[in-house]
C-alpha cells in the first residue's frame, strides 16, 4: 500500500508549523537565540520537539520515515542556530552603522529610524523557506513513493473500515491545508511582521547577555555622560515583537541621539493584524479578491490622522504590506493545493 503523496506532504508541513509556532514557547525561543553555548539546552529542547512531531512518519514508513525524522530534526537545529547568529550580527551592524551615520550627519535622521534593518525579517523568512525546502526534498526523495510499514498499513485499513479511502484522504487533506493556513496567518504572520517592523537593538552593538548588570557592575562605577545607554530593547522572533523595558540598562539621563523604531502595536493591534489576514484568506478562497481593498481601506481610515507622522506612516505601510503579502501568498498557495484535488 502506497500512501497518498500529497497527504503525506501536508502532514509534514503541518508538523513543522506546529513545532515552530505552537509548541515553541517564548522563553525557549529567547534562550535559543542566546550567544555562545548558553543557547544549547534550548536549541536541543526545540530540536526534540521537532523530532517528536515527525516521529509518526517513522512509525508509518519504517526505515525511510526514520531517515526523514533524523534529517528534519538535525537540519532544523542547524538552520535555527545559523539564523540566530546571523540575526545578532545584523543587529549589531545596524546599530553601529546608525551611530556612525548620526555622528557624520550631526543630527538624528528622519524616516524608519537609524537602527532599523530588514535583515532580521529576511532571515526569518529564509529560515522558514529553508525548513520547508528540506521537508519537500526529504518527502520527494524518501516518502513520495515509499510503501507504508505493513503493521501501520494494517492499522490504517482497520481504522478506515468500510469508508472510502479517497474520500477520507480528501477530507484529511483539506483539514491539513486549513490548519496550516490558520497557524501561518495567526502565529507566524504576527511574528514575521513584528520582526520586520521592529528588529531587536543590541545596546552599543553588543549582545544583550554581554551587557553589565547590577550584579556585576561595581557600585562606584558611573557610565560616562557622553555615552548613555538605551533604555529599551526590541526583542524579536520567533517571540513576541513588542517593546519591553530593559531592566539591565539604567535609564538615560539625556535624550539618546539614536531614535529606535516606534514600538509595534500592542495586543489590540496584533489582533487587528490577525483578523486582517484571516479576512484576506477568506476572500481569496471564496474568489472575492476585490474585497481585500475594503479591509485595507478600513484599517487605513482608522489610522488616518496618525499618518501625518512620517515615522508612523512608514512603519504602518511596512507592516500592512507585509501582513497582506503573507495572507495573500498563503491563501493563493492553499487555493492551488485545494484545486489540485479536482
Amino acid at each position: 500500500m502506497t500512501a497518498d503523496a500529497g497527504l503525506v506532504l501536508g502532514w509534514l508541513v503541518l508538523a513543522h508549523l506546529v513545532a515552530d509556532f505552537v509548541l515553541q514557547p517564548g522563553p525557549m525561543a529567547r534562550a535559543k537565540a542566546a550567544p555562545g553555548t548558553g543557547a544549547t539546552p534550548a536549541l536541543l529542547a526545540h530540536a526534540l520537539v521537532v523530532g517528536i512531531c515527525v516521529v509518526p512518519f517513522g512509525l508509518a514508513f519504517g526505515a525511510p520515515g526514520w531517515w526523514v525524522v533524523a534529517i528534519v530534526t538535525l537540519s532544523h537545529a542547524v538552520i535555527d542556530r545559523l539564523k540566530a547568529v546571523l540575526t545578532r550580527r545584523a543587529e549589531a551592524t545596524a546599530l553601529a552603522e546608525a551611530r556612525r551615520r548620526h555622528e557624520a550627519a550631526g543630527s538624528a535622521p528622519d524616516g524608519l529610524g537609524p537602527a532599523w534593518t530588514p535583515v532580521p525579517g529576511a532571515l526569518f523568512a529564509v529560515d522558514q523557506l529553508a525548513h520547508v525546502a528540506i521537508l519537500v526534498a526529504a518527502w520527494a526523495a524518501l516518502l513520495s513513493v515509499a510503501p507504508l510499514d505493513p503493521a501501520f498499513a494494517d492499522w490504517a485499513a482497520g481504522w478506515l473500515g468500510a469508508r472510502d479511502p479517497a474520500v477520507v484522504h480528501e477530507v484529511l487533506f483539506r483539514g491539513l491545508v486549513l490548519a496550516s493556513l490558520l497557524i501561518v496567518n495567526v502565529r507566524a504572520g504576527a511574528l514575521f511582521v513584528g520582526v520586520l517592523v521592529s528588529p531587536r537593538l543590541a545596546t552599543e552593538g553588543r549582545p544583550l547577555a554581554d551587557r553589565p548588570t547590577a550584579s556585576n557592575t561595581p557600585a562606584t562605577a558611573v557610565a560616562p555622560a557622553a555615552q548613555p545607554r538605551l533604555g529599551w530593547t526590541f526583542q524579536v522572533g520567533p517571540i513576541e515583537g513588542r517593546a519591553v523595558p530593559d531592566a539591565a540598562a539604567p535609564a538615560p539621563t539625556v535624550v539618546s541621539p539614536l531614535h529606535p523604531a516606534p514600538a509595534p502595536p500592542g495586543r489590540v493591534g496584533e489582533a487587528i493584524g490577525i483578523i486582517e489576514r484571516l479576512l484576506i484568506v477568506t476572500f481569496v478562497l471564496a474568489g472575492a479578491e476585490a474585497a481585500i481593498g475594503l479591509v485595507i481601506a478600513a484599517k487605513t481610515l482608522a489610522r488616518f490622522k496618525q499618518l501625518d507622522d512620517r515615522d508612523f506612516a512608514e512603519y504602518y505601510l511596512l507592516g500592512t504590506l507585509a501582513s497582506v503579502a503573507i495572507a495573500s501568498i498563503s491563501a493563493f498557495a492553499a487555493a492551488a493545493a485545494l484545486g489540485s484535488l479536482g
